[in-house]
């Protein structure tokens, strides 16, 4: 009977115990440890310049490209040249066949010699013997009119007496008739050797030499066709023929393309054209050199608006003298604009940002918007601060309000702070703590 109340003793005494460890245990669990300062870097607010930047895609294209058609139809002799040659103006690409056009060249360059031959004989005038000739004419055509012209009055007398008929008397007549019209004629051509060519045989043979010299240069226009040469200074970008084929006029032979300058075309909207000047400076990407930035000026700028896809265009002229930028190529392009002069920027990395939902609708991405944050440095201490941002251009970017010049913010390790976190300043802008 002695022990029941050391045992209920006992029993009392391991149930507080058990009671005061489990309130201890609570205690502990309810009071956490002091959280450990973060290491952050951390970049001071800057003053200075920005540009917005606009972005741009298209292609690369020469900035002249000419296709090479013949002027005739006629075989391909030869090709001279292939894709990849660089040429000059005027040089050889293919050869036509043109034999028959030579022979048509050799008969215009004789029918030019023969009218030519014919206006000398007219400038040197009749020769010694031509006259010769002519006087000696009129002399026999006198005599045989003086012949004529006496058995004509015999037969003349003989006919009004009776003695003859009628019919013979007027084959003496007609005999006579035609004595003196050989005598005008022989005496007509003695006139003109002896006074020369008239005015309108002149002009007359004067135009037939104009005639048979433009024959000539025709014929020798036609076969310079032949000559299949280049119109400007570049590179073949295609050939689309082979020797043995036929040259139609209606089907080209080369491409040749101009690329010590390129350009890119650009496409937007009315509300940048008030940006898109001309000779602003562009820059150029391409992914082939991706290290790599040209650049270029906007050279030409659409004054109208194209009514189907709403949008202006423009063109970038980008020089090119050692041939990295290809015809073709996908570019990108980026415009600096609407600069703005002295302002605040801090660099990019230092910003993150929440989604927050407009009021009144449905969390879709249509009601959507980004509000921007930053934690400034204070105290040794991260503040979170929402800021309204502005341009943004070059790792950097403009802080238009909830910030002050001279304030310093974190660029590395925000994401693990909250606000008001105590921080260490591992490295700061510029290098050293």
């Amino acid at each position: 009977m002695t022990h029941k109340p050391l045992k209920i003793i006992i029993l009392f005494s391991v149930t507080l115990y058990l009671i005061l460890f489990l309130i201890s245990c609570s205690k502990k669990k309810s009071d956490p440890a002091p959280k450990e300062a973060i290491l952050v870097e951390t970049a001071m607010v800057k003053q200075g310049d920005i540009y917005g930047e606009i972005k741009f895609t298209g292609s690369i294209e020469a900035q002249t490209e000419v296709k090479v058609f013949p002027k005739i139809t006629a075989k391909i002799e030869a090709m001279k040249l292939d894709v990849g040659h660089t040429v000059k103006k005027g040089d050889l690409l293919a050869l036509l066949e043109s034999e028959d056009l030579k022979a048509q060249v050799a008969q215009a360059e004789a029918a030019l010699q023969t009218v030519q031959a014919k206006w000398a004989q007219m400038e040197a005038g009749a020769r010694s013997e031509e006259i010769a000739q002519a006087e000696d004419l009129v002399a026999k055509a006198k005599a045989n009119l003086k012949d004529v012209e006496i058995n004509y009055e015999r037969l003349k007398s003989l006919f009004n007496r009776g003695v003859i008929t009628k019919r013979e008397f007027d084959s003496a007549e007609l005999a006579y008739t035609v004595a003196k019209a050989d005598l005008n004629s022989a005496q007509e051509r003695l006139k003109m050797i002896l006074e020369g060519a008239t005015q309108e045989d002149r002009l007359a043979l004067q135009a037939q030499v104009r005639q048979a010299k433009a024959a000539l240069d025709l014929a020798k226009i036609h076969l310079s066709y032949t000559r299949i040469t280049s119109p400007i200074d570049g590179t073949i970008s295609q050939r689309f023929s082979d020797p043995g084929n036929m040259a139609i006029p209606t089907q080209p032979l080369f491409a040749i393309v101009q690329m010590d300058s390129v350009k890119v075309t650009i496409y937007f909207p009315e509300n940048q054209l008030r940006f898109i000047i001309p000779n602003t400076e562009a820059k150029i990407m391409v992914m082939t050199y991706p290290e790599r930035v040209f650049r270029g000026t906007i050279d030409k700028v659409s004054p109208t608006l194209d009514p189907t896809t709403r949008m202006f265009s423009a063109e970038i002229k980008v020089g090119n003298k050692d041939h990295l930028l290809r015809p073709g190529m996908f570019a990108t392009v980026m415009l600096s604009v609407d600069p703005h002069l002295n302002t605040m920027l801090i660099p990019k990395v230092a910003v993150f940002y929440t989604e927050e939902y407009q009021e009144n609708q449905n969390p879709n991405p249509e009601g959507v918007r980004h509000s921007y944050y930053i934690f400034v440095v204070r105290d040794g201490r991260a503040f979170q601060r929402k800021v309204l941002l502005g341009h943004e251009s070059g790792g950097m970017v403009e802080v238009r309000e909830g910030l002050e010049k001279g304030e310093e913010v974190v660029v590395r390790g925000q994401h693990q702070l909250k606000d008001g976190d105590q921080i260490i300043v591992a490295k700061r802008e510029g290098g050293g703590l």
